[in-house]
């Protein structure tokens, strides 16, 4: 009895030490897709760099929140970890005279009530629409800053239960440096 209690103890430990070191899911899309906007060629030379394995092409195009894209690419950032499921996914698109772009990521066994929170909050997006099909719930949102606007779209179950699959992408237009 000593032992399986002291094995439960041991391996409840090494899975909080596990998820304290595991990037918040919305930092992490923060990071790669709202921070500096969405841009398709930074994004692909950071995979690049990073070695990061591709996502298959089936998953690639369903998580692209476009239609026919005229480029997209796709990264399973879970791959060979012990982390619940994470993907990115950038694409460019022409929608009239305009090139925009899109950064989606895909998380499992997230907060999905907790990321929407953070997601109004921090970014103060303003809600602009909303779904409902199959289970899941499609929200939509706009965000601006001086230096771009943004349309966000986060795609979570209807039922949040603390453990659940989201799915969320901002798409702009392209940004040309100089």
């Amino acid at each position: 009895m000593t032992y399986g209690f002291a094995t439960t103890f041991l391996l409840a430990s090494i899975a909080d030490a596990v998820a304290a070191d595991e990037p918040d899911p919305f930092d992490q899309f923060n990071e790669r897709c709202l921070n500096r906007g969405t841009d398709f060629q930074r994004t692909v030379a950071v995979a690049k760099e990073r070695d990061w394995p591709a996502l298959a092409e089936d998953m690639t195009t369903s998580l692209v929140p476009m239609e026919n894209p005229v480029a997209l690419e796709g990264w399973n950032l879970s791959a060979g970890e012990d982390v619940p499921f994470r993907a990115l996914v950038v694409a460019r698109a022409s929608v009239g005279d305009n090139t925009v772009e899109s950064c989606t990521m895909a998380f499992a066994e997230i907060d999905a009530a907790a990321f929407e929170r953070r997601l109004v909050s921090e970014t103060h997006a303003k809600a602009s629409g909303e779904g409902n099909g199959q289970g899941r719930a499609r929200k939509f949102f706009k965000a601006s800053s001086p230096e771009r606007r943004e349309a966000i779209t986060l795609d979570l179950p209807l039922y949040p239960n603390g453990s659940d699959e989201v799915i969320v992408s901002v798409v702009s237009d392209q940004q040309i440096e100089n």
